[in-house]
């Protein structure tokens, strides 16, 4: 653990080092009286050539270094947008405020409703290059509900005999700050990145959507269960054709994988393969932009070979994990659909029997834009998940339905209010929870 502390230090440190070079490079830029007319020209972003791309979390700048590129070229985390140049930088970033209510029928008196502001969260991003072929990034993720800390436990008599029944336990959530990204990239080659640091794995399709281009206010509840968050290693990924075609390969710690296993240790392998055969098909839910057709097939894998350790600290057991999604993207003028399937095994060294689970989600919008107004999109998604289905399965149905409203002409880069449903059924344990959240979004 203590290389991984190293690795984390030493990027944190070069992150430091860029933004002090991009403080510097902007000072000793700074035009004479004698370059008045030099001062007009706008600097050359590699070569003048200009793509469109997607996928930021923020679109607007909020602070240029060296010149002031247009917003088609302030898109960040693309490997086909122009390199900006030496000396320039960006701050963007989100805020998510939400409110939410869920009432469980079948839950104990003190949480069968949840009234009150939930998941609320802001994103704080940093852009910047220190050269024309390296690039950094910073992304910064503050929640009022971050860590569920336990604050006290007591023994519970349920029948009033004077016996212990049970224990319960009481959380409560606290306030803090995740770091979503933290990645140095180099590009040797216009269409190859080299990227080292904490990122998001690209397993499906929605864990690489950036948290502002969602389309509910979360990501899908089978997406969940198989991969959290964002992970430390280092990804190549391989982009021909316009985008047509990306390869994905990376190595990480796999934290996101062996979260409540403090004793496991290994490499986490991932690839992952998207096609887009008739053109650029950036990830993002929903398509704001209204564009022609699109298509996107795609599959990811995971392979997580690790040693448990027993607490004296000698191996006992080696651990196989695999886990494997396929997606679909379809989008034109307006509509936008989304399907992923997963599929997860592991098995180990102490047992014959095998972990299985499975899971699957499907959701879909439409846009509907009033030119230079506003634009309204019914939202929906279903979701399914079989967990533990060699011992004792268990299987979830979810429900989400409501409407997106994009409160501006411009709709990518609008205001965004969110109204939704939610419905959680539990087959197996014969559960149900139901509720609702409204969430707004703003970018700058």
């Amino acid at each position: 653990m203590s290389d991984y502390r190293l690795l984390c230090w030493l990027l944190a440190a070069s992150v430091c080092l860029a933004s002090l070079s991009v403080v510097g490079v902007a000072a000793a830029e700074e035009p004479s009286d004698d370059d008045d007319a030099e001062e007009d020209d706008p600097p050359d972003l590699d070569g003048g050539e200009s793509e469109s791309s997607s996928g930021s979390e923020g679109h607007l700048p909020s602070s240029g270094g060296v010149g002031s590129p247009s917003p088609e070229q302030l898109q960040p985390n693309s490997p086909s947008q122009p390199t900006p140049p030496r000396g320039w930088a960006r701050v963007s970033g989100y805020v998510q405020p939400q409110f939410a209510v869920r009432y469980r029928p079948e839950a104990l008196p003190r949480d069968r409703v949840e009234i009150g502001m939930a998941a609320a969260r802001a994103g704080l991003i940093f852009d910047g290059s220190i050269a024309k072929t390296w690039r950094f990034r910073v992304h910064f993720v503050l929640s009022g509900e971050f860590l569920e800390a336990l604050v006290g436990v007591e023994v519970v008599d349920r029948d009033g005999d004077g016996s212990v029944d049970g224990v319960a336990q009481t959380t409560e959530l606290l306030a803090g700050m995740a770091l979503e990204e933290l990645s140095v990239s180099w590009s040797p080659l216009a269409i190859l990145e080299l990227k080292l640091g904490q990122m998001r794995i690209p397993f499906t399709a929605q864990h690489q959507s950036p948290n502002a281009e969602l389309m509910f206010p979360d990501r899908s509840a089978p997406n969940a269960v198989f991969l959290r968050g964002s992970d430390l290693g280092g990804l190549a990924d391989l982009r021909l054709g316009g985008e047509r075609f990306r390869l994905a390969l990376g190595v990480f710690n796999g934290s996101g994988l062996s979260s409540g296993r403090s004793s496991e240790r290994g490499p986490l392998f991932a690839a992952r393969i998207d096609a887009n055969p008739l053109g650029a098909f950036p990830f993002g839910e929903g398509d704001l932009e209204r564009g022609p057709f699109r298509l996107g097939v795609g599959g990811g894998l995971l392979w997580f070979p690790s040693t448990i350790y027993d607490r004296a600290g000698y191996a006992s057991a080696q651990a196989r994990d695999l886990r494997v999604s396929g997606s679909l993207r379809i989008a034109v003028r307006g509509f936008f659909l989304q399907a992923e399937l997963l599929r997860y095994q592991r098995t180990d060294s102490l047992s014959s029997r095998p972990e299985l689970a499975t899971g699957a989600y499907g959701q879909m919008s439409f846009l509907v834009a009033v030119p230079g107004r506003f634009g309204v999109a019914p939202i929906a998604r279903v979701g399914w998940t079989a967990e533990d289905q060699g011992f004792d399965p268990r299987q979830t149905v979810f429900v989400e339905g409501g409407v997106a409203l994009y409160l501006g002409k411009d709709i990518p880069a609008a205001p965004r209010l969110v109204v939704e449903y939610v419905g959680e059924n539990r087959l197996t344990e014969q559960e149900q929870a139901h509720g609702g959240a409204i969430q707004l979004t703003l970018q700058f």
